[in-house]
């Protein structure tokens, strides 16, 4: 049986899906921008779903990662990959702020 969510919680879930589906958007909108694929089945290489509220999956089709980035020489070069790398930092802290700040907002 499942047990039921507080309030609290399903309002952290709110907030993390928001944040997550802005995470995917800008990891998907540098990967495509960022990535050499301009024709074919490669166009849909890479994408991403939030589901449930607390779960961001971002995927590509096995041969997506040698789908180089553009100017990328040495180092990560996975364009996907290194989009995640740039952008998950910044969106923890979003995210743990929100969440900071709502579960506090009673006491301020």
């Amino acid at each position: 049986m499942a047990k039921r969510r507080s309030r609290a919680q399903i309002d952290a879930d709110a907030i993390i899906k928001k944040e997550l589906n802005e995470l995917g958007e800008k990891i998907y909108n540098q990967a495509v921008r960022t990535s050499r694929r301009d024709t074919g089945v490669l166009q849909d290489t890479q994408n991403y779903m939030v589901k449930p509220d607390t779960v961001l999956t971002v995927a590509q089709v096995y041969y997506g990662q040698w789908n180089y980035p553009a100017g990328v020489t040495s180092g990560e070069k996975n364009a996907l990959l290194i989009a995640v790398k740039e952008h998950l930092p910044e969106s923890t802290k979003i995210i743990v702020t929100e969440i900071t700040d709502e579960l506090l907002k009673n006491f301020k």
